[in-house]
């Protein structure tokens, strides 16, 4: 307590109408109590049970991963080693997978590693040697899975796999995502590159879509992102989807804190240090509860924007120190009230996992990320891996002149006309009137299912909405030239109608490498109508960034729901280089146009097809009424006026 003088003015005497009175002035010391402020604890919480799972993954009967006492435990230095216990995993027995070295693309010769059709599975590092290098987890189809204490850095978007660190695509159940450290970078080293294709070099850190429920994914470490965590691919994702996050370290990070669309979440006990834009966007109906976080030096940390729909929140003892409020476009909502407007109850107990929040912050600095738990010893360190002999590669040949093409009186289609599924018996005619057909394609070592069917009426149906996590490819081998000489040319039509569902609706592929070549190009087309990414997209193809044309809310927007003719040529001018122009619908100005760019390169520099399908891990649907292609030149829509086959289809746009 403490002692204060206090200076008392008396009266001496009473004031009385009328009379003289005398007034006296004496100074007192009296004694006051005052209590001062509790002292406040932001001392980290000692914590001596990390191995017990908390929030949705402890229900649907709880997530045990490769724990039990039949389990199979494995050792593994390299991601083949890796992949190849997964895909030998006995159905009746649990499987923990200890990683023991770095896994990269080039030790696991794949661009991901699968966790599919599986359940009962834990992938743990040893000590702090395991490490994920620019590859990354896809978990599809899979219930009861474990991955903890691993770094998991830097995984390329855009390379034939989900492109997350953790990609997790429903049906999915019982995920546990605990103890890792999980980072990308917000900078690439290429100056040529725009902040848009900066941003889309990396994708998600966690990302869940789909049907995908009972998850749990706690003290992590997710920074140097700039696409951090996504629940829900689209608003078209509705699925009841149910998450907890709690006790990670969000630092150094863009947004996407989550963002989550429908289903329910419940965030506690998170540290979050620096968002450039937005931390938890809740959209699409979501109900999250946020509890007891501690929020630092960022941008609307709690919002809903950018979707149809907004989602909802319920604050519960959070702190907000040094944040900034910034409105976005109408029918946005921010928390900057701090009021909550609406109300999540968690079927789950929790508590004794649940930290006083002056707490949280060091509590979670102390004990996120790899280190923190404990696992065996070490057998030792992995192996060097063994230096790869290679010959030398040839030169690749300079850039050449690309002339102006002349047009042509006739021209040799090869033709799939879509009146069979085009894996069918002369489903493709060749340009020397020949018969052939596509071939279906592998994932794994396992044939991939036919997501194509013929319609009775000349147009075929390909739907991988079913199961977006499936891959479904029709290829077709040498389709150009492969003599190696340049300039080299390839004019591509396609008639294709998308869908109003709000999903991507095909992939195409051409791939245009020579015989015995060590280095080639490919051209990759996704056509997008899902929401505000529809349009034309081109991955990789300029300059290793992709490029969308008639893009969503953009000036040339096109609706991709309608039947259009499109049209696509591309001129090398060496092996790695070349002007490509798309066309919609006969009209003679490109909708979009590249010159003189860097294509992406082929896998194997003879790679030599078309490819249509879907090769990603979303869903597809679309219905294709014909396409056309010719090495015989790169012919704008004028040129072809009149010179298309009669018969396959509608080709409105190209008649004379």
């Amino acid at each position: 307590m403490f002692n204060r003088k206090l200076l008392t003015i008396l009266l001496g005497s009473g004031v009385l109408l009328g009379c003289n009175t005398e007034t006296k002035v004496v100074e007192v010391e009296k004694e006051v109590l005052v209590t001062p402020p509790p002292k406040i604890d932001t001392s980290a919480v000692v914590l001596n049970d990390l191995d017990t799972v908390y929030g949705y993954a402890s229900e649907n009967g709880g997530t045990t991963g490769g724990g039990g006492e039949n389990r199979v435990e494995v050792v593994v230095c390299t991601g083949e080693q890796m992949i190849n216990a997964l895909k030998n995993k006995d159905p009746n027995r649990p499987l923990t997978i200890w990683v023991n070295g770095t896994i990269t693309l080039q030790n696991a010769k794949d661009s991901r590693i699968d966790i599919k059709d599986v359940r009962d599975v834990s992938i743990i590092g040893l000590g702090t040697q395991g490490e994920m290098a620019g590859i990354g987890f896809n978990i599809v189809r899979a219930h009861n899975i474990i991955i903890r204490n691993l770094r998991i850095h830097h995984v390329r978007a855009n390379l034939g796999a989900p492109g997350d660190g953790i990609s997790i695509e429903g049906p999915a159940s019982n995920i546990w995502i605990d103890h890792n450290e999980i980072y990308n970078s917000l900078t690439v080293d290429d100056p040529g590159l725009t902040l848009d294709q900066v941003k889309d070099y990396y994708d998600g850190l966690v990302d869940a879509k789909g049907d995908a429920r009972y998850i749990t994914i706690s003290f992590n470490k997710f920074h140097n992102s700039w696409k951090t965590s996504l629940v829900g691919s689209s608003d078209s994702d509705n699925y009841e989807r149910t998450l907890t996050y709690h006790h990670n370290h969000w630092y150094n990070v863009n947004s996407r804190l989550p963002l989550f669309r429908f289903g329910k979440g419940h965030i506690y006990n998170n540290f979050y240090d620096g968002a450039v834009e937005s931390g938890i966007n809740s959209r699409m109906g979501a109900v999250i509860r946020i509890e007891q976080n501690h929020f630092a030096n960022m941008k609307n940390p709690v919002m809903s924007m950018y979707s149809q729909q907004i989602g909802y929140w319920q604050l519960i003892d959070n702190i907000f120190e040094n944040i900034s409020w910034e409105p976005g476009a109408p029918g946005s909502v921010i928390a900057d009230s701090y009021q909550s407007t609406g109300e999540l109850n968690v079927p789950y107990n929790y508590q004794s996992s649940l930290i006083p929040v002056q707490q949280v912050k060091e509590t979670v600095l102390r004990y996120a990320g790899v280190g923190k738990i404990e696992t065996p010893p070490s057998p030792g360190l992995c192996p060097a891996p063994e230096p790869e002999t290679t010959a030398p590669e040839e030169p690749t040949p300079p850039p050449v002149p690309i002339d102006p093409v002349e047009p042509p009186v006739a021209v040799n289609w090869n033709i799939y006309a879509a009146d069979l599924e085009p894996f069918a018996n002369g489903a493709v005619t060749l340009a020397d009137g020949s018969l052939s057909q596509f071939t279906a394609q592998q994932s794994g070592g396992v044939a991939e299912p036919n997501l194509f069917s013929a319609n009775g009426n000349g147009t075929v149906t390909f739907d991988s909405t079913a199961s977006g996590s499936d891959r479904s490819r029709a290829k077709l081998d040498n389709v150009v030239a492969a003599d190696g000489v340049y300039p080299k040319y390839f004019t591509l039509l396609m008639g294709l109608k998308g869908n109003s569902d709000n999903q991507r609706i095909i992939e195409t592929e051409i791939a245009l490498g020579d015989s015995g070549a060590s280095a080639g190009s490919r051209l990759k087309v996704v056509f997008r109508g899902d929401g505000n990414n529809a349009g034309i997209q081109l991955e990789n193809a300029n300059n290793g960034s992709s490029v969308t044309f008639g893009k969503a809310n953009e000036a040339d927007a096109i609706d991709m729901t309608q039947y259009r003719v499109y049209h696509f040529t591309i001129a090398l001018s060496s092996p790695t280089t070349a002007n490509v122009a798309v066309y919609v619908e006969g009209n003679n100005t490109p909708l979009g146009l590249l010159e003189a760019v860097t294509m992406r390169p082929a896998s194997n520099g003879s790679d030599n097809y078309l490819q249509l399908g879907d090769a990603g891990n979303s869903s597809y649907k679309g219905d294709i009424d014909w396409v056309l292609w010719t090495d015989s030149g790169a012919y704008t829509p004028e040129m072809l006026k009149g010179l298309l086959p009669n018969g396959i289809g509608d080709i409105s746009g190209y008649l004379n």
